[in-house]
């Protein structure tokens, strides 16, 4: 199958996310990298902040609350009225991208504009039957929260968690 072709075919699949849509603050740029005749989308997402309880299996995670806004504590406080027995963790992920590039000329390219654009941590991850760059930002918080029916940090430590966790994707928003 041709680079075009398996463009086209990828790009008419169904969006398979948990979300099943693409994030608006991320669209433009999807839309631009697909209007190319070297590149392709194969996922992205524009950052996110949540609440989830861990699981051996990424597909397994449970999500007690996900925004790819910018939120506040008071969006949250489902989860201080009933705080599971898991744990639960927060979490505040930086805009990823997959691209495939036509041949690795372009793949150099594309990362150099994404090195200089701020997306530090990007590379090949795929070199067998199509060559796929993961385009990020080392722009990350992760840490637990609650456990066993428990909040193991204070409310006013949680409202600092999302401030940062919202300065962070304001930054990382400005990179896009």
């Amino acid at each position: 199958m041709s680079f075009l072709e398996e463009k086209q075919k990828t790009l008419q699949r169904i969006d398979q996310s948990k979300k099943a849509s693409m994030d608006k603050a991320i669209e433009k740029l999807v839309y631009l990298i697909n209007s190319s005749p070297d590149y392709y989308t194969t996922s992205s997402c524009a950052g996110r902040i949540m609440l989830y309880k861990p699981s051996g299996r990424k597909n397994k995670v449970e999500w007690i609350f996900q925004s790819h806004d910018f939120v506040a504590l008071k969006n949250m406080s489902g989860f201080f009225n009933n705080i599971p027995k898991e744990q639960v963790w927060f979490r505040m992920d930086p805009p990823i991208i997959h691209i495939c590039a036509k041949d690795l000329m372009s793949a150099d390219k594309f990362l150099k504009v994404a090195n200089n654009s701020g997306f530090r941590r990007s590379g090949v991850i795929n070199l067998n039957n199509r060559i796929i760059l993961e385009i990020w930002i080392p722009e990350r918080i992760d840490t637990i929260i609650s456990k066993n029916n428990e909040l193991l940090v204070s409310r006013k430590y949680l409202a600092t968690l999302i401030k940062e966790a919202n300065g962070k994707l304001k930054s990382t928003r400005n990179k896009i």
